[in-house]
């Protein structure tokens, strides 16, 4: 029988899950308290740890003047239609990659993965041009077709890496029935993939939302997207913290919402095929 934990390694395994914790929690915990104490507490030497909550900074973002309410409208906008775009190019350029065997294959993979690593900003410019060009500069439709530049790559990734978990001798038992290669991806390897389908819209949906490059160029005063809002808070008579941490805590929010509501399809994402037998 193996030794029991000591009483002091159990003390030293909390200590340091509780440290971990108040390094990715800490930083949101204080901008919840920036949002909702007054301003004049909010950087007063010294500290001040009590004070009277007031909701006041999200009454102003959302609702008197509720400048970022639209913005925040404009935010799902974009993010949802990055997603539905993205999804229909994404999942059959992995399931090619995955089970055909085509030229060039690593090179493909290899010039998604630079589309990642390259800054948002160097296709700042050509993108300008281009939407101003077709006439799209200022719209929705600019900004979600922009952003496939970051959601399709990430997802041809992970996408790929959930079908090729899929047994192959699936496939090919419906292929010996005459199924189409379509058919076989939309009504066998797709249910199965369902979590990592799940997952990678997920984190498509994340890129999309937090992203501030594109729409900084790409917007207009009506579809400003809510990171864009948050800027303008930052201005040469002084930075209004409270108003920013009240718009930071409202981005939250839906990706928030999300995750716990998809909970359980991120953890079987991203454990599919970790066990095999």
């Amino acid at each position: 029988m193996g030794r029991r934990p000591s009483t002091l390694s159990t003390l030293l395994v909390y200590l340091a899950g509780l440290l971990f914790l108040a390094i990715f929690v800490g930083p949101i915990l204080w901008f919840v308290a920036l949002a909702i104490r007054p301003p004049e507490t909010a950087f007063a030497v010294p500290p001040q740890f009590t004070f009277q909550p007031t909701l006041d900074a999200f009454r102003h973002i959302l609702v008197d003047p509720g400048t970022n309410a639209p913005q925040l409208v404009n935010s799902l906008v974009v993010a949802i239609g990055a997603v539905l775009l993205n999804l229909p190019f994404s999942v059959p350029a992995a399931y090619a990659l995955s089970r055909f065997r085509l030229r060039g294959k690593k090179n493909i993979m290899l010039w998604y993965l630079g589309l990642l690593m390259a800054p948002p900003i160097a296709f700042l410019i050509p993108y300008f041009i281009l939407m101003t060009r077709i006439g799209l500069a200022g719209s929705y439709l600019s900004m979600i077709l922009v952003l496939q530049t970051l959601t399709i790559p990430f997802s041809v990734w992970l996408m790929k890496s959930f079908i090729d978990e899929v047994p192959a001798e699936l496939e090919e038992a419906a292929r010996v029935d005459g199924a189409r290669w379509y058919t076989v991806m939309w009504k066998i390897t797709l249910p199965i993939v369902r979590p990592g389908l799940i997952v990678t819209s997920m984190f498509a949906f994340v890129f999309a939302w937090n992203n501030a490059a594109f729409p900084l160029v790409l917007s207009s005063r009506s579809t400003a997207t809510l990171p864009i809002g948050t800027l303008g808070y930052f201005a040469t008579s002084g930075v209004t913290w409270n108003y920013i941490a009240a718009a930071a805590v409202i981005a939250m929010i839906p990706p928030m919402i999300i995750f716990l509501v998809f909970d359980r399809y991120v953890v079987r994402g991203l454990t599919f095929g970790s066990v095999k037998g």
